[in-house]
């Protein structure tokens, strides 16, 4: 092996490496937000005749008037990530985002969402118990 592949050998290693760990994280993030708020996430899987790989094809959380989707490309051509606006079941408006931001305001409406259902949670406990 020439010495000027070295660098190439490497890179594509590399890639190969953060499309593993890439998968991983996806499919991590899926059973995690299946497992924390079934009813607001919809997890669509690849499925090929008699295949193993049942891999995460993209991932849509819907949280009030928001719909946060994630679609993992095929063949390693990375992740895309957006947000819409969804009025009465019809998406109206879509952004692309980063990653990063994505996450971030994906976080914010889940805390958002939790804090608002967990005063509801709340207020109908004292209302029962007569509080």
């Amino acid at each position: 092996m020439a010495t000027d592949d070295l660098p190439f050998d490497l890179s594509a290693a590399q890639w190969r490496k953060s499309l593993t760990d890439e998968r991983a994280f996806v499919e991590a993030l899926a059973v995690r937000l299946l497992q924390a708020m079934p009813s607001l996430v919809t997890v669509t899987r690849h499925f090929a005749f008699l295949a193993k790989d049942k891999r995460v094809k993209s991932i849509i959380v819907r949280i009030g008037d928001g719909e946060y989707e994630l679609e993992q490309m095929r063949d390693g051509g990375g992740l895309q990530t957006s947000k819409g606006k969804v009025v009465r079941g019809v998406r109206l408006r879509s952004e692309v985002l980063s990653f990063a931001d994505w996450l971030a305001q994906l976080s914010e409406d889940i805390t958002r969402y939790s804090e608002e259902h967990e005063e509801t949670r709340q207020t109908l406990e004292r209302f029962l118990l007569g509080d």
